[in-house]
């Protein structure tokens, strides 16, 4: 079930109706939740919520069974029950995203060497969202290993932390140290915060509709369809679709998590933030602080720190970055085009801290100056970045290269309406953090029946200005 669907909306509003309605029962009202949960996740394939299943039970016993080692001083039974976790996790999210990609890659080996191998496929679906919801059972045994978390006591619960259907499928990635606490506090019906979430719902259709899905179908996709459409752009054809897809891929997956914490929020439900302008950022670093927030902070906690994070010496420091960046790569999908985008960030990342070290205290001059170049420089290194991941394989991505050098050809012709989308979209994206504010508390002030008005006559608009068919959301495929 697709978010930018009428289907969701009349889901939500019985959802919300029935939370409501159930707010003094809270085993009935988490009952029904997960209920409700488990069903959208049917929507895409019913089998594969035994998988869900399955990761709730092993994770729910594994993060008891931490706990209990770690009370009675056996590390060594504790880090058992943390391997297990780690072992069923992986293994499903190994098994059903990366074995292809691993049995394809022995295949071109052993043919390289002079061997005939079987050629090999298990041709595996891949299950919407176990990249999300596998990160977030692991953070629960994750935490309780580090003593930052207790085991929670109810199944139900726990089972309805792993499934909660807003972020179920593209996240946020929700740590159990954010979510649960939220469970055990009786929901209280707050008219502004309902008012915020359907501000943050409406954000997130605008975006995704007007935004992203119009630059997909009008632009983006046909630049990006394969090496010989790519072969024939040029520079600035190639520049321009470049330009639109990193505010197509923004305004997709902000929109989803706009969208999510939105529907959360109705629900009385807080989801971290996930995306925070991300094109203002003056730095590398910064941007990662910005852009897909809840990923980016998930491997630098457990997997960055766990290595040593950066109070090590420089080589272990460069290590560290490249292979936590290496594995976000991996994690976006089982190809060599986001295993070499992920590379890509992590080089970035360590050449930035050799020219920071050269400087004094190891910052940039803090000035208007600089902070627009920063603004620039950061941009592009992300938007080069992204021609990689947009290309479906590494042939595209050669010839996307090879265009690079080839100004002979101007830019294509392209209907205003999408340099229409451009130029507010970055604008809108650009605006200060102000704007911003002042337009959600515009918005809260408005009376609740002009509210409701203007929401219903703005999705309606949405769907009416929407490129016929729902696209789906770009991050499914992960």
């Amino acid at each position: 079930m697709l978010f930018n669907s009428f289907e969701y909306v009349l889901f939500l509003w019985t959802v919300y109706v029935l939370f409501w309605t159930l707010r003094t029962r809270r085993k009935l009202r988490h009952t029904m939740l997960l209920v409700a949960s488990y069903w959208f996740y049917a929507q895409a394939d019913w089998r594969f919520l035994s998988l869900l299943v399955v990761s709730s039970l092993v994770d729910f016993w594994a993060g008891r069974g931490v706990h209990d080692a770690l009370e009675a001083g056996n590390r060594r039974r504790a880090h058992a029950f943390l391997g297990l976790s780690l072992a069923v996790n992986l293994g499903l999210l190994g098994t059903f995203k990366y074995a292809d990609f691993f049995l394809g890659g022995f295949s071109d080996l052993a043919q390289a060497v002079g061997l005939d191998p079987i050629g090999l496929r298990l041709d595996l679906v891949l299950p919407v969202g176990i990249s999300f919801y596998t990160f977030q059972t692991l953070s629960y045994t994750f935490d309780i290993y580090r003593g930052k978390l207790r085991p929670i006591a109810s199944l139900l619960d726990f089972s309805l932390y792993v499934s909660f259907f807003p972020q179920l499928v593209a996240g946020p990635i929700v740590r159990a140290i954010q979510f649960l606490p939220q469970l055990e506090q009786p929901p209280e019906y707050d008219d502004r915060r309902v008012s915020s979430g359907l501000f943050q719902i409406l954000r997130g259709l605008v975006k995704k509709l007007l935004m992203a899905d119009v630059l997909g179908a009008h632009l983006v996709d046909a630049a990006f369809a394969d090496a010989d459409t790519m072969g024939q752009l040029g520079a600035p054809a190639l520049l321009l679709a470049t330009y639109a897809y990193a505010l197509q891929l923004y305004g997709d997956f902000a929109g989803y998590s706009d969208i999510a914490i939105g529907s959360a929020r109705l629900l009385g439900f807080e989801l971290p933030k996930n995306f925070d302008a991300p094109f203002k950022s003056r730095s590398l670093e910064e941007f990662w602080t910005r852009w897909h927030i809840t990923m980016s902070s998930w491997f630098m906690d457990y997997v960055y720190v766990g290595l040593g994070g950066s109070r090590v010496g420089f080589w272990r420091y460069a290590r560290n970055v490249i292979v936590a960046w290496g594995l976000v790569g991996l994690w976006h999908g089982a190809a060599w085009t986001f295993a070499l985008w992920g590379l890509y960030h992590g080089l970035w990342l360590v050449a930035v801290r050799c020219v920071r070290m050269l400087l004094p205290d190891e910052r940039l001059p803090q000035n208007k100056l600089f902070a627009v170049l920063g603004v620039l420089f950061t941009f592009h290194v992300v938007a080069f970045s992204m021609i990689l991941f947009r290309c479906p394989d590494l042939a595209t991505f050669s010839s996307a290269v090879a265009q690079l050098g080839d100004w002979s050809m101007g830019l294509p012709n392209v209907p205003w309406q999408i340099w229409l989308v451009l130029g507010l979209g970055y604008a809108s994206h650009l605006m200060p953090d102000a704007w911003q504010q002042a337009l959600e508390r515009g918005w809260e002030a408005t009376p609740r029946v002009v509210q409701g008005l203007a929401l219903a006559a703005s999705m309606v608009l949405l769907f009416a200005l929407h490129p016929p068919g729902l696209a789906p959301f770009i991050y499914f495929q992960f």
